[in-house]
Order: structure tokens, then C-alpha cells, then sequence
């Protein structure tokens, strides 16, 4: 049983949004895929290194916000659990975020099948800055 207060449930809920939404990236979203395509030969190996690449990336972090926020009594493997409480996961992720949004304001433009990506990244990149900010006050008085 999780023994969460309500104010406690939601002060996750937008690290759960946010892993939803990066788990959206990493399934549906092809702006990493195209991007890494584009630098690749274009035949088996570089299709399977951009389809790994695109999906695993923000993968990776879906599953630690969804940890962090969902399933905080679980455990997971030692050193990602280190990870998830470091600044070094907020940093990349924030770095990742912005990184598809250069990505997609550059090479495709911002237009009406692309914007709520760019908004997406760009508050939940925000959200994470001050998300990061509360929890080194909150460790490092």
C-alpha cells in the first residue's frame, strides 16, 4: 500500500504527465529518428542504430519519471536508482528536451502538426528547472 498524502499525489502528477509524454516521443514522435537518420548510412544497420537511438533515449528517462512519480516504493536496478536521485538525470534530461526542440524548430519549422510537441517540451522542460531547484533546496539546505 502507498501511504502518500493527497498533496503529496499531486505534486507527482506532472512528473507522471511527463513521463507519459516522453513515452510518446520515444514511440510516435520520428523527430530523433529522422535527425540521426540523416547522419547514417542508409541501410540496415544505421536503420536499426537510429530506431534504438530515437526510442531508448527518451525511453529512458519515461521510465524514471514514471518511477519517480508512480513507483517510488519500488526498486529498480542500484545504480539507475542513484541516477534518479542525482541532478546528473535532471540535467539530461532538460538537455534531451531541448535538444528536440532545436531539432524540430530548425529542420521542420514549428507548424500546426508540430507545435504541441515543441509546447510539450518546452514546459516540461521549465517544469523540470524548477523541479530540480525544490529538490537540491530541499537536500541542500
Amino acid at each position: 500500500m502507498i501511504n502518500y498524502s493527497n498533496k503529496r499525489t499531486l505534486a507527482n502528477i506532472p512528473l507522471l504527465l511527463g513521463g507519459i509524454f516522453m513515452g510518446y516521443l520515444a514511440v510516435f514522435d520520428e523527430t530523433l529518428f529522422n535527425f540521426i537518420f540523416e547522419f547514417v548510412v542508409p541501410d540496415q544497420f544505421g536503420v536499426s542504430l537510429a530506431t534504438v537511438i530515437a526510442a531508448a533515449l527518451p525511453m529512458f528517462f519515461a521510465v524514471g519519471f514514471i518511477k519517480q512519480s508512480v513507483l517510488r516504493s519500488w526498486q529498480t536496478i542500484y545504480y539507475y536508482e542513484k541516477l534518479l536521485l542525482g541532478d546528473f538525470f535532471w540535467v539530461l534530461a532538460i538537455i534531451l528536451l531541448n535538444t528536440i526542440t532545436f531539432i524540430i524548430v530548425t529542420q521542420e519549422g514549428v507548424h500546426q502538426f508540430n507545435i504541441l510537441i515543441v509546447a510539450g517540451c518546452v514546459s516540461f522542460t521549465i517544469y523540470l528547472v524548477i523541479h530540480s531547484f525544490k529538490i537540491r533546496k530541499k537536500y541542500y539546505p
